[in-house]
């Protein structure tokens, strides 16, 4: 395993620990659309917040240079997963899609995965992929972020 495959790996086991003690304790009507159903820019600062440097969906939803660092362009446009499967069995992701505008995503779906891990059909993504707990205010604040940025 590459040194930076090795980084990501044992960050993503540290995003679900800061997940489930973070994001769980979350307070409630922090963040979500106003009553024009336009997301508040509460909501998506904090959706921002959450996606770059807590979930850090950027590490993986995002292409990388032949050095391995983020494209600052193309961030949450999808990319190759940096992480091979330690666990030759277990099926694993490959290319992680993209996020930036959430296309094919239903928001309530992407809603209901954040703070489930699991998709309306039951339905979980294949690692490396954690399975997100997140609070409904936060989850809501992410998708909103995720849905203001250009497909």
């Amino acid at each position: 395993m590459s040194h930076t495959a090795y980084r990501v790996a044992r960050g993503i086991g540290w995003i679900t620990l800061v997940l489930v003690a973070t994001l769980a304790v979350a307070p409630a009507n922090q963040v979500g659309p106003d009553r024009a159903g336009d997301a508040r820019p509460a909501a998506l600062e904090r959706g921002k917040y959450l996606v770059h440097d807590v979930a850090m969906c950027v590490q993986c939803h995002s292409p990388r240079s032949a050095n391995g660092e983020l494209n600052e362009h193309t961030l949450l446009h999808g990319g190759r997963v940096a992480v091979t499967s330690p666990y030759p069995d277990l099926p694993w992701a490959f290319m992680a899609p993209r996020l930036a505008g959430i296309p094919g995503w239903d928001p309530d779906d992407l809603t209901t995965l954040l703070q489930t891990g699991r998709r309306r059909d039951g339905s979980s993504p294949r690692p490396p992929m954690p399975p997100f707990r997140m609070h409904e205010d936060d989850a809501r604040a992410v998708v909103a972020y995720l849905s203001s940025l250009s497909p």
